[in-house]
């Protein structure tokens, strides 16, 4: 089991984010504990803000694009997986969700007033594309209030695997700089910008991997490349990350909370 691999030149496709996050559709909100807090907390930062038209990216279930409604008096929502924007129609009739890319967007002109984004656009492939893509569908003096997981998360599970030398395999996510770099190259104004660490805690080592892999998180890269864990490596893994005070294994998500407004 692996993290996807967003990288340039990841064996990991488009096509399987799609497809592993349409199958946890159905589960995502009994799993997505530690997402949600994420995205409760995004939204907080939007505060005050009044908006015409809001849109939501990796919408998911559409939970959180209800709750764009308070701010907003059109929301829409879009999804890369179709069986995430199923459950969402299925949940929330009255707001139009749409099956599309991150860094394609299906808007040909500027109609956002804000967008919101919560633990999505880490699996795009170039922050470049992802940000620019955002900057085009906002209004002049549009606001984009982000959520990205960026590297160094899962930081409990990286030393633990790396002590035991069990090969489990976690791929690269883009640092919080990248994400920088391309909001300033793109043309935005960076209003605000911090790194925040959530982290989930577990009773057992399947525990923490169910909760990645029953979101949709979970991939497989290069099947030449993967090594089955055996039991034994993963009792040596839960061994080096319980916590001998607690008992409890602890699993770590870096988020770089954005606050990007359309320079004009």
């Amino acid at each position: 089991m692996a993290l996807i691999d967003p990288i340039p030149g990841s064996s990991t496709c488009k096509g399987d984010v799609a497809r592993r996050f349409s199958q946890a559709a159905s589960q995502y909100e009994q799993y997505a504990n530690i997402q949600s807090h994420i995205a409760t907390h995004t939204f907080s930062r939007l505060a005050g803000v009044s908006a015409q038209r809001a849109l939501d990216i990796g919408c998911g279930t559409g939970r959180h694009t209800a709750e764009l409604a308070a701010i907003a008096a059109c929301v829409e929502g879009v999804d890369l997986a179709p069986g995430m924007i199923e459950v969402a129609r299925q949940q929330f009739p009255d707001i139009h969700f749409l099956q599309g890319d991150a860094e394609q967007l299906p808007w040909s002109e500027p109609i956002f007033d804000v967008v919101y984004s919560s633990m999505a656009l880490q699996w795009c492939q170039a922050p470049v594309s992802a940000l620019a893509e955002i900057y085009r569908v906002l209004l002049a003096t549009g606001r984009a209030e982000l959520a990205i997981m960026v590297d160094g998360s899962f930081t409990e599970l990286t030393t633990a695997n790396s002590q035991v030398q069990a090969g489990l395999q976690l791929n690269r996510l883009f640092s919080a700089h990248d994400w920088l770099y391309a909001a300033e190259h793109v043309g935005f104004a960076v209003k605000n910008s911090e790194v925040v660490s959530y982290t989930d805690q577990f009773s057992t080592l399947v525990d923490l991997l169910r909760s990645i892999k029953c979101v949709g998180a979970g991939s497989r890269t290069d099947a030449q490349a993967c090594v089955p864990l055996t039991r034994r490596h993963l009792k040596a893994i839960e061994q080096a990350m319980t916590c001998p005070d607690t008992g409890w294994l602890f699993n770590s998500y870096r988020v770089l909370h954005l606050t990007l407004e359309k320079a004009v």
